[in-house]
């Protein structure tokens, strides 16, 4: 079984579709809200949820100020019941199965983060695109690193994953994240970045252990005009800049081999900072 996290901020027009995609499936054992100070509709939205599905969903808010994405998620983990954690941006959606499919990828492997495909819809729900992991890139990955080939599981496979990870985010979101409440533990939940919180604790993962792969879409990414992506990029690339500088000094080998090196020289948000 699965817990699913949503820390929510002024999503009340998105919020029931993101809750009843997680309820729908019968591997989801509870659905824990957080609200982060909204100013909308979404703590009416949080309580008439809660008393509909009484029992599978929560509202763990407690405060309603504005701590911050990062902080809600480590709040929600902590008050999870299952080893296994999915998180859902209160803006997204679930896709159906898509639990069925991750526990596959996660049967038989010793991966204790998981992500897969994404399709992108926009704020009425229509889709317009998808993202494939490091099949759609944001751009093209150095010659130097090689194509993820054959089970997630082999370290050649892992060391792909990781080179590519150093240089782009295709990951993308935390609503493409799966991992156990284990791991959130040992990395210390997610750092307080407002931007790139999940490329950080991706990262981070990657060096702790083995991860998986579904390639199978798990999520709606919902692209609106809200989105912190919309905000100006050179605050996000100022916040990258640091995080890298951080986790050079705390992960021991971030550039160890020739594809780590080459995926950190080609990251065009370091190039840029």
């Amino acid at each position: 079984m699965f817990s699913v996290l949503i820390p929510v901020f002024n999503h009340g027009c998105f919020l029931r579709q993101a809750v009843e995609s997680a309820v729908r499936d019968p591997l989801v054992g509870e659905v824990l809200l957080a609200d982060d100070g909204s100013v909308d509709d979404s703590p009416a939205v949080i309580r008439s949820l809660a008393s509909v599905y009484a029992g599978r969903v929560r509202d763990i808010t407690g405060h309603r100020d504005n701590r911050g994405a990062p902080a809600r998620l480590n709040q929600l983990a902590a008050a999870a019941a299952y080893e296994w954690l999915a998180v859902l941006n209160s803006d997204d959606a679930f896709v159906p199965s898509r639990f069925a499919v991750a526990r596959s990828a996660i049967a038989g492997s010793r991966a204790e983060f998981v992500s897969g495909h994404l399709l992108v819809i926009d704020a009425n729900g229509r889709g317009f695109g998808r993202k494939r992991g490091w099949h759609d890139p944001e751009y093209a990955f150095p010659e130097a690193i090689p194509a993820p080939a054959g089970m997630h599981g082999m370290p050649a496979w892992q060391e792909a994953f990781r080179s590519r990870l150093l240089n782009q985010n295709f990951i993308a979101t935390t609503s493409n994240m799966l991992f156990t409440r284990s791991l959130h533990a040992r990395l210390g939940g997610f750092r307080e970045y407002r931007y790139c919180h999940d490329w950080d604790f991706a990262l981070r993962a990657v060096f702790d252990g083995p991860v998986g792969w579904c390639p199978s879409y798990l999520t709606l990414y919902r692209i609106h005009a809200s989105n912190t992506i919309a905000e100006p990029a050179e605050r996000v690339r100022a916040e990258v800049a640091g995080m890298f500088a951080r986790l050079r000094v705390e992960v021991p080998g971030l550039a160890a081999t020739v594809s780590r090196q080459a995926g950190l020289a080609g990251n065009t948000y370091l190039r840029a900072a």
